[in-house]
C-alpha cells in the first residue's frame, strides 16, 4: 500500500482507496507507533481533542480503516484489537527516501503487510469546509441559491419548483455540476417522498419508508432513479470537487439499492468536506438499511457537531435538522436502554431549542422510567405552562 496523507489516499493491488481525513488521522497515529497498543481514550484524544465522543465513533473509525486495508477483526493482518486495553498497529514498520528528506519523522512512516509507503507529510485534520463557488457569479448563481432553498424546504410545490429552477439554470449553462446535483437531489426526493402514494397515505419523510413500500421498485420509479444518477454522475465528472454532487449521487444509488456505491459516494463527499452534515444524516440511514445500526447514531452525533460549528452560516437550513437530528440521537440510545446517553441528548436539544415538545416529552419519559417523577412532572408543567403543550400522548 501506498499512502499519501495530504490528498488522503491509499494506493495499492486492489487500486485506490480515499479515507475520510480523520480516519487517515488514525492511520498516521498508528504509524507512529508500530505495535504499540493505544488504548481508546489517548486515540479520542488524538483525533477529537476536547470533543467527547463515544465509543461508537471510535470504532466506527477503526472499522473504516479496516475496511480500507481489507483487514478483518477476525482474522487482523493490520490492525489488532486487544481486548480491554485497545488496538495496535501488528505490520512493520519501514520508511522512504523521499519522506524522510522532507524531514518527515521515522516513526511516521510504515510499512502495513508488504509495504506502506508514506509520501508525504502527515496531514493535519481539516478543520474548514471547502466553499462551493457556485458555477457563475450574477443573476446564474441567484437561481441556484434561490432553487436550493426550495428544494431545502421539502414539500411537494417547493420541490416542483427547485426542479424547475434547476431546469432554467441548465438551459443556459447545461454542464453546470450544482444545478446538476440540485436537479438529481430533486429528481429523487420526488420519488422518494411524493411519487407513489396510495390512497390517503401522506408524503413520506425516508429513504427507508420509500424503498419498503416496494413503489421504488416499479418500473416507472427506476427509469426516475436511472436519470438521477445519470445526472448526479455528470455533475461529479464536471466538478469532482464538489461534496453536493457526490451526495447527490449517493442518494439516488441508495434509492436505487446500490448501497455499496452509495457508501462510496458519501465517503467521498465527507473526504472533500468533512463537516458535510447532510451526507452524514444520509449515511446514518444507509448503515441501518445495510444492517449495520452500530454504526448509524455515530453518524447522526457527528452531524449534530458538524451543524453547530456551521449554523452561523446557514442558520434558516440547519434549524430544519438540528434539533430533529439530536432527538433521534437521543431515542436511538433510548431505545437501547442507554438511560444516561438519551438524557445527556435530550438535554442538548433542550439547551438550544428549549420548547421543544418532543424532547420534553422523551426526557419526561425517561425521568419517570428511571426513578425521577417528580422531575418530569416538573418539565411537563412548564411546557404546558409557556407554550399550552402537554406531555399526553396524541
Amino acid at each position: 500500500w501506498r499512502v499519501d496523507p495530504d490528498t488522503n489516499r491509499l494506493t495499492g493491488p486492489a487500486g485506490e482507496v480515499e479515507l475520510e481525513p480523520r480516519v487517515m488521522d488514525l492511520l498516521m497515529l498508528f504509524a507512529r507507533q508500530p505495535g504499540t497498543v493505544i488504548s481508546k481514550p489517548d486515540m479520542a484524544a488524538a483525533l477529537w481533542g476536547d470533543v467527547h465522543v463515544n465509543d461508537d465513533a471510535l470504532t466506527r473509525s477503526i472499522f473504516k480503516l479496516r475496511k480500507a486495508l481489507g483487514d478483518d477483526a477476525r482474522n487482523t493482518r493490520y490492525i489488532e484489537t486487544v481486548p480491554k486495553r485497545g488496538y495496535r498497529l501488528v505490520a512493520d514498520v519501514s520508511g522512504t527516501k523521499d519522506a524522510a528528506g522532507r524531514g518527515v519523522p521515522k516513526a511516521a512512516l510504515a510499512v502495513l503487510a508488504i509495504l506502506l509507503l508514506i509520501t508525504a507529510a502527515i496531514a493535519g485534520w481539516w478543520l474548514t469546509r471547502p466553499t462551493e463557488a457556485p458555477d457563475q457569479a450574477g443573476p446564474q448563481a441567484g437561481r441556484l441559491e434561490r432553487a436550493d432553498d426550495f428544494y431545502n424546504q421539502f414539500t411537494r410545490t417547493n420541490n416542483e419548483a427547485a426542479l424547475q429552477l434547476y431546469q432554467d439554470v441548465l438551459k443556459d449553462d447545461p454542464e453546470s455540476a450544482a444545478a446538476l446535483a440540485g436537479l438529481a437531489n430533486a429528481l429523487t426526493q420526488r420519488l422518494i417522498r411524493y411519487e407513489g402514494l396510495e390512497g390517503n397515505e401522506g408524503p413520506r419523510t425516508t429513504l427507508t419508508q420509500a424503498l419498503e413500500s416496494g413503489w421504488l421498485e416499479t418500473e416507472t420509479a427506476r427509469a426516475g432513479l436511472q436519470r438521477a444518477v445519470a445526472l448526479a454522475r455528470r455533475a461529479t465528472d464536471n466538478d469532482p470537487s464538489l461534496p453536493r454532487a457526490w451526495r447527490a449521487l449517493g442518494l439516488a444509488l441508495a434509492a436505487s439499492r446500490d448501497f455499496e456505491a452509495a457508501l462510496s459516494a458519501y465517503e467521498r463527499a465527507l473526504v472533500i468536506d468533512p463537516d458535510d452534515w447532510g451526507t452524514m444524516i444520509n449515511l446514518s440511514e444507509l448503515y441501518r438499511l445495510i444492517g449495520q445500526p452500530e454504526l448509524s447514531t455515530p453518524y447522526l452525533e457527528q452531524a449534530w457537531a458538524a451543524m453547530e460549528r456551521r449554523y452561523a452560516d446557514d442558520p434558516v437550513g440547519i434549524h430544519l435538522w438540528h434539533s430533529a437530528t439530536g432527538l433521534t440521537v437521543a431515542e436511538n440510545y433510548a431505545e437501547v436502554g442507554n438511560a444516561e446517553e438519551a438524557e445527556l441528548w435530550y438535554r442538548r436539544v433542550l439547551s438550544l431549542d428549549p420548547l421543544n415538545a418532543e424532547a420534553v416529552r422523551g426526557l419526561a419519559s425517561l425521568l419517570d422510567q428511571y426513578g425521577d417523577p417528580g422531575g418530569a412532572d416538573a418539565l411537563c408543567a412548564e411546557l404546558e405552562r409557556v407554550s399550552g403543550e402537554t406531555c399526553a400522548a396524541d
